[in-house]
């Protein structure tokens, strides 16, 4: 499963997670080892109010273009009324997210705000390019690693970027101003991904990796939106949670998210 949500995370098909600010148009995943790519998918992110949102889906499945949006499906510039489904492409929506799935063996989960996922059939394994790396099962390896270089996230996404016909799209530029962060936040990160909410979930996904992106949304977010983005990472590791197969229980308090 690759997946990105919130203040611009992302996670590849092998764990890897990094932070990558692009408001470009960028490969997400895509099959690009074979002769035939049976898939394609691209995703476009926006500032909207302060809060990071996704705000267009491309894809490329068997031949077939879906261009996504929060209010609107086309099927090959139509618009299309869901549930959709045609040659092995079935477009619905289900519990508020909007799923494409595909014979080929892919499922794509849509939020239609901040956070996608893609699931993959294992076949694709050493096939795969775009933000959400290689699928070769071994973290760092190849997507943050060309040749005897170490990429930071920010060279890695910017590889991934596909500007329209008529567009140049500026990259993103690493910040020079140090975060003013600390880790006073770890607290309320550490207490609420280790509440008894997600105890099934602890045993299932590492829940460091979590804790240390909600510190990074409590440094990367505007203090009005600190709540808004932790509450984006406590909900994708509450997905992941389910995806695992633990029982992730209401987290959401009167005074949280």
């Amino acid at each position: 499963v690759c997946s990105t949500w919130g203040n611009f995370h992302f996670k590849t098909f092998d764990g890897d997670i990094f932070y990558f600010p692009g408001v470009c148009n960028y490969i997400f995943a895509s099959n690009c080892k074979s002769s035939y790519e049976d898939f394609n998918i691209q995703i476009r992110r926006a500032m909207v109010e302060n809060a990071t949102v996704i705000t267009h889906v491309f894809m490329k499945l068997e031949g077939v273009m879906i261009e996504l949006t929060p209010s609107s499906v086309l099927l090959d510039n139509k618009l299309v009324q869901l549930p959709y489904s045609h040659m092995g492409v079935l477009i619905e929506r289900s519990n508020n997210y909007l799923k494409v799935s595909a014979k080929l063996g892919l499922t794509f989960l849509w939020n239609g705000q901040d956070a996608l996922l893609v699931e993959l059939d294992k076949k694709y394994a050493n096939q795969t390019c775009g933000l959400c790396g290689d699928f070769n099962g071994i973290p760092v390896s190849n997507e943050f690693i060309s040749g005897k270089t170490k990429l930071t996230p920010i060279q890695f996404g910017n590889r991934q970027k596909m500007d329209g016909p008529t567009e140049q799209c500026d990259d993103p530029i690493p910040s020079t101003s140090p975060m003013n962060c600390s880790r006073e936040f770890a607290s309320i990160c550490e207490t609420v991904l280790t509440s008894k909410a997600f105890t099934s979930c602890n045993m299932l996904v590492n829940v460091q990796d979590y804790i240390e992106t909600c510190i990074q949304d409590l440094c990367h977010c505007d203090s009005s939106m600190a709540d808004f983005c932790m509450c984006n990472t406590f909900a994708e590791y509450s997905r992941q949670c389910a995806h695992a197969g633990g029982q992730p229980l209401n987290w959401r308090t009167a005074d949280l998210c």
